[in-house]
């Protein structure tokens, strides 16, 4: 089999070299580029550094690109996918981010891009997978949670892949930013689905972060680009507060200088409130964001906070809930009322503010005991070998079929006595281990409604459908466990014949679905060392380490940033924008 797929590899080197041969002559790629670059998208200059990596794209090497938020980093695979052939498959975290560029490309009249998501109505679903099975499809926008169905990855084998994008990649590192279990499924899709081209896109990982990316992935090399960190519009300021009170007196003088649109950001939910308060009673138009308000409320003000007008707010008061998708070009500052945990975190943030190019503040208060709150948060969510052994003997208690076990975070919250965030780590712990494996999310219970039967053709449909006819099921685990299915290959095969015609199901996915791949007694073997539990608390703190040196550094803040990004920045650096440089 090694044999094979080395010989593959070599044959699929060479098609790519002979469909590309005429994009290496320099000329003809950059007039390829323009004219490409002028029919789509209507620009006539690539911003810094598009143009280096859409050409290592089109000349068939891997890349990996750093970009600051805001800088167009979604031209640098969008472009190459309407050049190369087959099909581009784009992994994005967050539908709204990725329906936004959907829609953005059919207004400039580019028809041949598909958003295959859970959201989407059963006759828009099977639109959209016609239209990628007809090759209609360039542009192609998944969530990783899509590529954890065999079905949809065998699906995408059938089709000719050209490029392969992970956005927000430093999703992929459980030490990244924003870590998303689902991304870790992208490994096992590129293995199956083999794409020609793979390109990751993050604005905020550090060396380290990349490397544990492109251990995680195990491919080729890919070429790594660092463009531009440092935004020139934005003006860095840490102001030091020896007392948590006197947070206030330092808001209530920012403000006096401040003007247009901002957000302010703040550790905890009770403390969103609290600001806003103050804000409202200063006169000024604000509201509160948390992830503890209704989703009606959160959904209005943002909307209002879009609003330019005299009915809209001056201001949003929130934790991180506020985050992906903000994309409003002319908020004029970013405030830190809680120092971040991570450095990437505060440039992910500020990153929101300024998109339209003009000058704009970002202000951290920085009080030293704000670090306790980070590291709570460590204390609260680090694994050990009791908890995580706790939490693999409950999930073999659940009821189940076969290895497969569905639950509800609440109930398994009660079993082990542990906090969502801790579950969470001690999952993706034995995932990493090879203790169990997370799919889909499934629903509890389902209601069918019955169209056609399906043909002889396929067996093993014919007689699933012909038991949920005579049993008119509901629940999900109990039908599986008297069938002796595993929930997986039911909700696989319930969504083929939805698919093709023969019934339509409603459920909401309520459950995490399981499947546990190795037993307790063989982790009670393992060391702790051999688990790798204790770099958690290792690389958690040394991050807080580096928020904690930005803000009290004595030199230019940027270069502080650039470093840490891995930038090469001269000694005598200075950005002459931070107070530092500019006091």
């Amino acid at each position: 089999m090694g044999n094979l797929q080395d010989l593959l590899k070599q044959v699929d080197s060479f098609l790519n070299t002979s469909e590309h041969i005429d994009a290496v002559t320099p000329n003809s790629q950059d007039s390829k580029l323009q004219n490409a670059l002028d029919q789509h998208f209507g620009y006539t200059t690539f911003r810094h550094g598009q143009e280096e990596i859409i050409e290592s794209i089109l000349n068939g090497e891997n890349v990996f690109a750093v970009f600051p938020t805001g800088h167009g980093k979604s031209l640098c695979y969008q472009l190459p996918a309407l050049m190369l052939p087959g099909t581009t498959v784009v992994v994005s975290p967050l539908i709204s981010l990725m329906k936004d560029q959907v829609d953005a490309l059919k207004a400039r009249g580019i028809k041949s891009v598909s958003l295959i998501n859970s959201t989407l109505a059963l006759e828009d679903y099977r639109h959209e997978i016609n239209k990628l099975k007809q090759g209609k499809v360039k542009l192609l926008y998944i969530s990783p949670e899509r590529l954890r169905s065999r079905r949809f990855l065998d699906l995408l084998n059938s089709i000719l892949i050209s490029l392969f994008v992970i956005d927000e990649a430093h999703c992929i590192s459980q030490w990244g930013r924003d870590f998303r279990p689902a991304y870790l499924s992208i490994c096992e899709a590129i293995e199956l689905i083999y794409p020609k081209v793979i390109a990751l896109f993050t604005a905020t990982a550090p060396p380290d972060i990349r490397d544990d990316i492109l251990n995680i992935l195990n491919i080729d090399e890919p070429k790594v680009l660092v463009q531009g960190i440092e935004r020139p519009n934005l003006r860095l300021k840490v102001v030091e507060s020896h007392q948590k009170d006197q947070k206030y007196d330092l808001l209530e003088n920012c403000m006096k200088e401040l003007t247009g649109n901002g957000i302010i950001y703040a550790g905890r939910r009770n403390e969103t409130e609290e600001i806003a308060e103050f804000l409202n009673n200063k006169g000024f138009r604000a509201d509160y964001y948390n992830a503890g308000r209704e989703l009606h409320e959160r959904k209005q003000i943002q909307e209002a906070f879009f609003d330019d007008s005299e009915n809209g707010l001056d201001i949003v008061v929130a934790t991180n809930a506020f985050g992906m998708g903000i994309d409003k070009p002319n908020i004029r500052y970013i405030i830190h009322w809680t120092m971040t945990g991570t450095l990437e975190e505060y440039c992910q943030e500020i990153g929101r503010a300024g998109r339209d190019e003009i000058l704009s503040d970002c202000i951290l208060f920085y009080y030293p005991d704000d670090r306790d709150l980070h590291e709570w948060f460590i204390k609260e969510s680090a694994p050990d070998k009791p908890s995580l052994l706790k939490l693999l003997e409950e999930l073999e208690h659940l009821k189940g079929s076969g290895n497969f076990r569905l639950m509800a975070m609440e109930d398994l919250e009660l079993r082990v006595g542990f906090k969502v965030s801790k579950i969470q780590v001690a999952l993706t712990y034995l995932e990493k281990l090879g203790f169990l494996k997370r799919w889909h999310n499934v629903p509890s219970k389902i209601s069918v409604s019955f169209r056609t039967k399906p043909n002889n053709e396929k067996p093993v449909q014919s007689e699933l459908y012909a038991h949920l006819k005579e049993r008119r099921v509901t629940d999900i685990l109990s039908f599986c466990q008297d069938l002796e299915l595993s929930p997986r290959f039911m909700m696989e095969q319930l969504a083929e014949l939805q698919n093709e015609g023969h019934l339509q199901f409603w459920g909401k996915d309520d459950l995490m679905l399981i499947e546990l791949l190795q037993d307790s007694e063989l982790f009670s073997s393992l060391s702790e060392d051999q688990m790798g539990l204790g770099d958690y608390y290792k690389v958690k703190r040394s991050r807080i380490d580096r928020m904690v040196r930005y803000a009290v550094s004595e030199g230019c803040r940027m270069k502080v940033i650039r470093h840490y990004f891995g930038e090469e920045v001269s000694e005598d650096y200075r950005c002459n924008k931070c107070d530092r440089c500019n006091p």
